[in-house]
């Protein structure tokens, strides 16, 4: 079992903040609370189940971009 990356709660925090309680967000408002500027790289770069992402995924993700 993995342990829970140091960053997650303070990402899954924001996150939340930003959607107003929402658990998921569409791949605009990911790129708007990320300020990433292209579709492609944020599909690129986290894991769109029809169009959309959860909260907890895209905190996990970020996670894991800031540990590497």
């Amino acid at each position: 079992m993995s342990r829970e990356s140091e960053f997650y709660r303070d990402n899954l925090e924001q996150v939340l903040q930003f959607s107003k309680g929402r658990q998921m967000l569409n791949i605009k408002e990911t790129m708007e609370f990320t300020g990433i500027k292209s579709y492609a790289t944020v599909g690129k770069m986290f894991p769109f189940y029809n169009g959309y992402i959860s909260v907890a995924t895209l905190a996990r993700c970020m996670a894991r971009k800031e540990e590497a």
